[in-house]
């Protein structure tokens, strides 16, 4: 029993990265902001800051306002801590390609997004 409880809590984790990648290759940042905490360190570009989920959401949408994207692809997930999920993305977009990190921590057994990085690739 306790063994399939960890195969299901691991699955569950997999679908949330999986949604927010979905969500970000949509520019979807209302669901996309679901997933935030209630302040979350945010880095786009050259500013950063600590926002609240609101916040948060409009910046982003503004960043996706004038970036569509066009691709996403997971590069690098670390999903083995049952506590912390970093999770590093390529962001193709019609103008630019974009390095996408975040973190998620475990708040009360749901994963939260706590720092959200999107950093042009050279």
């Amino acid at each position: 029993m306790m063994c399939l409880f960890a195969v299901t809590s691991v699955a569950n984790v997999n679908d949330v990265i999986d949604d927010i990648s979905s969500c970000i290759k949509s520019a979807n940042t209302k669901e996309l902001s679901k997933y935030f905490s209630s302040t979350v360190s945010m880095t786009l570009l050259n500013d950063e800051g600590i926002y609240s989920r609101v916040q948060a959401e409009i910046i982003l949408r503004d960043f996706f306002g004038r970036n569509t994207p066009t691709n996403v692809k997971i590069s690098h997930r670390l999903d083995s801590n049952p506590n912390f999920r970093y999770v590093v993305l390529n962001l193709e977009t019609s103008k630019d390609s974009f390095r996408v990190s975040y973190k998620l921590t475990n708040n009360d057994n749901t994963f939260q997004v706590t720092e959200f990085r999107i950093e042009p690739i050279y």
